[in-house]
């Protein structure tokens, strides 16, 4: 065993819950295959023996680790229409209006189809961005490009989104 027991528990209760998170979006809302990918990551840092990254590097690691699971699995089952997550269910109120339910739905799914055309890259980084609040440079650490790239990969997709959702609307008026 490379660690001990504490520190490795002390680091999985810490990044478990927003690596699913992440993991559950790249895989396009596979919850169950998202858990795996995120467990069998856990498992590999556990094993660790040579190299093993400290405490503080943990989290770029586990991404890195878990995100190329992850490719890995979209490759072997050829699908790249990943990103349909259920961020949505967890902010929900007890008893929505069934209109709201309606309109919520079509905007999620207007905006998971729109991400879902992004280039993986792009998507990545802006997921790592919004929904894990990591800097650039943290961006950067887990996906294993440049700074910039990451500058330049959300600005794209944001870029990108923005126009996407323009077009939406200005459909959905006329």
């Amino acid at each position: 065993m490379a660690r001990d027991n504490e520190e490795f528990t002390m680091i999985f209760n810490e990044h478990y819950t927003g690596l699913c998170r992440f993991l559950e979006c790249l895989m396009g809302g596979r919850s169950g295959v998202a858990q795996e990918i995120a467990q069998e990551s856990f498992l590999r840092l556990y094993r660790l023996e040579t190299n093993e990254p400290a405490t503080g590097e943990a989290r770029f690691w586990l991404y890195r680790v878990a995100r190329n699971l992850a490719l890995n699995e979209l490759s072997k089952r050829h699908t790249r229409h990943s990103l349909l997550g259920k961020v949505t269910e967890s902010l929900r109120r007890k008893t929505p209006d069934p209109e709201e339910i309606l309109e919520h739905e079509e905007r999620r799914q207007i905006v998971l189809e729109m991400l879902k055309s992004l280039p993986e890259q792009q998507r990545a980084a802006l997921l790592l961005r919004e929904q894990e609040e990591m800097s650039y440079r943290e961006i950067a650490h887990v996906l294993n490009i440049s700074e910039s790239k990451v500058k330049i990969d959300i600005f794209r997709a944001r870029g990108a989104l923005r126009v996407r959702w323009n077009e939406a609307a200005s459909r959905n008026t006329s």
